[in-house]
């Protein structure tokens, strides 16, 4: 008689979120094409202008986006629509800029300097990471790389790590999904909400 596995493998597709750096390379392909609008980007989104407006806003204050043109809708019954602002980038860098309200370059996060440590060094620990990434605390290099050794990135032991697999530029996010599961069937039943969760 064959025991019944303990882990039932199921597939399921997640919608990840994006935020910034989904809108960043949204208008980094729009602005290959030539002008752009917000508006644009959140056809690809179907996310709010206003939530698009304000990191499109940050970019003009940090001097990466520009005003182009200001173009006038016009009056239609007796009100006047609002005007369609036009843009351009000045700059492009490959990873979505991060800006404060009043467009001055934040710093970097966490994962994203353990990141660029980890592909730097050949071998590394925890102490290492930290020496190399003094504002980010023990307790999150910790945790980074158990999740990127769980995930097959980086092996070893805390005392002497490697990176096995360069993903690329952008550091690894540790995602959390809730999703509802159902036994009978071994599927996954609606859709599977996803957040980011700090390491």
């Amino acid at each position: 008689m064959s025991l019944r596995a303990i882990v039932d493998m199921v597939q399921i597709s997640i919608a990840v979120p994006r935020g910034e750096a989904g809108y960043w390379s949204i208008i980094r392909d729009l602005d290959l094409g030539g002008p752009w609008t917000v508006r644009q980007i959140c056809d690809r989104t179907n996310v709010s202008t206003s939530l698009v407006g304000r990191y499109v806003r940050r970019l003009k204050l940090a001097g990466i986006a520009q005003v182009v043109e200001t173009r006038t809708a016009g009056n239609v019954g007796g009100g006047n629509l609002p005007a369609a602002v036009i843009y351009r980038l000045v700059r492009r860098p490959l990873v979505a800029p991060r800006i404060s309200r009043d467009g001055k370059a934040m710093p970097e996060l966490g994962i994203e300097q353990l990141w660029r440590a980890m592909k730097m060094a050949k071998v590394f620990s925890h102490a290492d990471l930290s020496e190399h990434c003094p504002d980010v605390a023990i307790g999150t290099v910790k945790a980074y790389l158990q999740a990127l050794s769980a995930a097959g990135i980086v092996a070893g032991n805390p005392g002497a790590y490697r990176l096995v697999r360069n993903l690329g530029l952008q550091a690894p996010k540790i995602l959390a999904t809730k999703l509802v599961y159902d036994p009978n069937k071994k599927t996954v039943v609606g859709p599977s909400v996803t957040v980011e969760v700090k390491p």
